[in-house]
């Protein structure tokens, strides 16, 4: 004889009926005071929530976010809003920009990729701030009824973009300060510093140098400078310790002074690796007769197929756009638009890719 007892049934989880008929009300009204909708009064949505916490009624989170897109579509009339994204980086042909326009032009790519897969419209916007005020540009994101713009990192540091933020489901690309209380994506750039010199050193490189300059200190926020610091007091004998070359001008900028400052710090200092984040500098020296990398390897950090086959850091530009996307298209169906007391900042890492200039 079995004394077992037979297993417990799972209890039935409540439905919206089971709720209505021990509330005294239908079914539409435990729906909307589920969800916390102000169509019905207070009292009776504190009385249906206790009763359907008593019955043991879970919402499901899945279900509860394909409804509210469901609902938002419902409410844009079936038309989906447009996203916007925005450069201030204009397509120039000169060497100069080629590289930094190659960038923009993967975040455009990961940008419509992942609106258009959301279902939203998409349109790309490129202006010039010397000659396009905040108001001009305002009233043409209202002419194209852009709802929800992405700002990739402003051409220079100093800039300044002050839209009518009221009006938009915003993000930006990189750490803009100068745009205000916005959410943003960038690079970790402390983490990929770190990853990068890690790299190099299991590779054999003891004396590893670094050349940055104003503007993409400020656009990295000081953190490749802070990752490279705390990497070399961390793990690099004092001996081994080579000094940061700060260049006080914009890397587009640089001049024969500029480069003759590097050649002093190189012959002073004698890394055996550069690290720096365009191949403008590997030019330098190049052509001033050295072998590369037989006398010292050669990394850039802002890597991509335009750097001519050098090692580097590839950072991700497409997937950084995406996650912006990501973030504007969440802020569109929460009706969430402007600036925040507390901005969210999303943090991505690359990869060390392989060339002909690192061991």
């Amino acid at each position: 004889m079995n004394n077992e007892f037979p297993p417990e049934k799972p209890l039935k989880p409540p439905t919206f009926a089971d709720i209505a008929q021990a509330a005294g009300v239908c079914k539409a009204t435990v729906s909307l005071a589920l969800r916390n909708n102000t169509r019905i009064s207070k009292v009776t949505r504190d009385k249906i929530n206790r009763i359907a916490t008593n019955l043991g009624y879970q919402l499901n989170p899945l279900v509860t976010a394909n409804m509210a897109m469901v609902r938002k579509s419902r409410e844009w009339h079936g038309t989906m809003p447009t996203i916007g994204l925005l450069s201030t980086w204009i397509d120039e042909q000169s060497e100069e920009k080629r590289v930094e326009w190659h960038i923009q032009n993967r975040f455009l790519m990961g940008a419509k990729r992942r609106a258009t897969r959301l279902g939203f419209d998409f349109d790309y916007l490129e202006f010039d701030l010397a000659h396009y005020s905040n108001k001009r540009i305002q009233k043409i994101l209202d002419n194209r009824n852009i709802s929800g713009l992405i700002v990739t990192p402003l051409r220079f540091s100093n800039s300044e973009l002050n839209l009518d933020w009221g009006k938009l489901a915003v993000a930006s690309i990189g750490l803009t300060d100068n745009l205000g209380n916005i959410p943003n994506v960038y690079y970790d750039n402390f983490r990929c510093m770190q990853d990068i010199l890690e790299n190099l050193s299991q590779r054999g490189y003891q004396r590893i140098g670094f050349i940055t300059d104003s503007e993409n200190e400020m656009r990295g926020g000081h953190l490749w400078n802070a990752g490279f610091y705390e990497y070399q007091n961390r793990v690099v004998d004092s001996e081994n310790h080579v000094p940061i070359l700060r260049v006080l001008k914009p890397e587009l900028q640089f001049d024969k002074t500029d480069f003759e400052s590097m050649h002093d710090w190189y012959k002073q200092n004698k890394p055996d690796v550069i690290i720096a984040f365009r191949s403008k500098i590997l030019d330098y020296f190049l052509n001033l007769g050295y072998k590369v990398p037989e006398e010292f390897g050669y990394m850039v950090l802002n890597w991509s197929s335009q750097t001519d086959g050098c090692s580097g850091y590839r950072q991700c530009h497409e997937e950084m756009a995406e996650v912006a996307v990501n973030i504007v298209s969440e802020r569109l169906y929460n009706n969430d638009r402007g600036t925040l007391s507390k901005p969210r900042t999303t943090l991505l890492r690359g990869d060390f890719v392989d060339g002909f200039t690192i061991k």
